[in-house]
């Protein structure tokens, strides 16, 4: 028995006429998550938007856009089966591959980097991680027991996976390439990989994301520094210091929203990297927890919704999408910690970025999507007769 026969596999079908079943503490979490987001956004920007666009809402407004266009989507996205996405989940992978070469020649050079288009707006990277693991679902699930064979399984996952890590790594974008590639091997290892696959995946990975880290000069110094960090917390880079600052000046119930002092300067990218930090500052450890605690609950809900779904496609989907939060969010709270070594991720949900807002609320959307046809699937089995003594 494979490790994917964990996923339930469900033969019922939704029967035409059926009412939508939500899960509604998904959408209640969800709720709350975007709540907390839209404030965090608007106090960690008003300043920026007065001293760039002398607009204190201009972030603000850009983020609210994305935010409906997100629920907009997830609107439409309840509308059908999410089967229909294995029509589209190869066509979409090659797009985003063809945005991942664009934006390499075209890209609006940030800090030495090329990862956007439109100030920011679209970044091909964020779409990526949507694109590679409904292609990778869609992969694993349609080679059954044949993904043990190297030929159909290590191979194909090796090329998929490393053609658009690699892509990524270009712009340079460690973090997105390394979150893209943890979520594969996650996904390839419930399907059922045999153990000698996922170790030599894991090792040749391993072995190459190493050689990046010590040969790229940026990789390499962040590094270097986290190893200074361990020896001498005092030696840690500028940005990790402001935000250890603003955790600590926050203590229990913070100093108050929109009150935050490290926002205006002295912590870098304090809207997008280092949001945590000013959650931590202006709502203190209590608002910290409280969006962990959110977190936790979408992540429940989503590996519930994962171990429910009817069929591979369906399970495999769901975990993609529920892993790629909850290792983005660990990664950048790690980061912001001072756990590992500094890399700019955007926080989910709290963090300013259309483009991640936009994509993450549609992987939400395809959840609730698997959720709502799991419910009214199982509504839809005939009940047991009850046993006569």
């Amino acid at each position: 028995m494979t490790t994917i026969n964990v996923i339930r596999k469900r033969t019922a079908r939704v029967q035409p006429g059926q009412k939508f079943q939500f899960d509604y503490w998904m959408l209640l979490t969800l709720a709350g998550l975007i709540v907390l987001g839209m404030l965090l956004v608007y106090s960690s920007t008003f300043d920026l938007g007065l001293r760039i666009k002398e607009n204190s809402l201009y972030y603000f407004r850009r983020q609210f856009v994305a935010l409906l266009l997100g629920l907009a989507a997830i609107a439409v996205i309840m509308q059908f089966d999410y089967h229909v996405l294995r029509s589209i989940s190869v066509p979409f992978l090659g797009l985003t591959l063809l945005g991942l070469i664009i934006v390499l020649f075209f890209g609006e050079a940030i800090f030495g980097a090329r990862r956007g288009i439109l100030e920011g707006s679209y970044q091909p990277s964020e779409v990526a991680k949507l694109a590679t693991f409904l292609y990778i679902a869609h992969w694993l699930s349609s080679k059954g027991e044949r993904i043990k064979n190297v030929t159909y399984g290590l191979i194909p996952f090796s090329v998929i996976t490393g053609t658009v890590a690699a892509l990524i790594v270009l712009q340079p974008d460690l973090s997105t390439a390394g979150l893209i590639t943890l979520v594969s091997f996650t996904l390839f290892f419930i399907a059922g990989a045999d153990w000698r696959q996922f170790a030599a995946a894991g090792l040749l990975g391993g072995a190459v994301f190493f050689i990046l880290i010590t040969t790229l000069p940026h990789a390499a110094a962040r590094v270097d520094e986290y190893k200074m960090t361990l020896q001498d917390p005092s030696q840690a880079g500028w940005q990790v210091q402001q935000a250890i600052v603003a955790l600590g000046r926050g203590g229990l119930f913070g100093v108050g929203l929109g009150e935050s002092t490290q926002k205006f300067g002295p912590l870098p990218a304090a809207h997008t990297d280092g949001v945590f930090a000013i959650l931590g500052e202006e709502l203190g450890l209590v608002g910290t927890l409280l969006y962990i605690g959110l977190l936790g609950m979408l992540v429940w809900r989503g590996l519930l919704t994962a171990r429910r779904a009817r069929d591979s496609f369906g399970g495999l989907l769901a975990l993609g999408v529920t892993c790629w939060i909850g290792y983005q969010a660990l990664i950048n709270i790690a980061v912001i910690t001072a756990v590992m070594p500094f890399t700019g991720i955007p926080l989910p949900f709290l963090s300013y970025g259309g483009s991640s807002m936009l994509i993450t609320l549609i992987g939400v959307g395809i959840l609730l999507n698997v959720s709502r046809d799991t419910a009214v699937t199982r509504r839809a089995q005939p009940k047991r007769a009850k046993r006569k003594d």
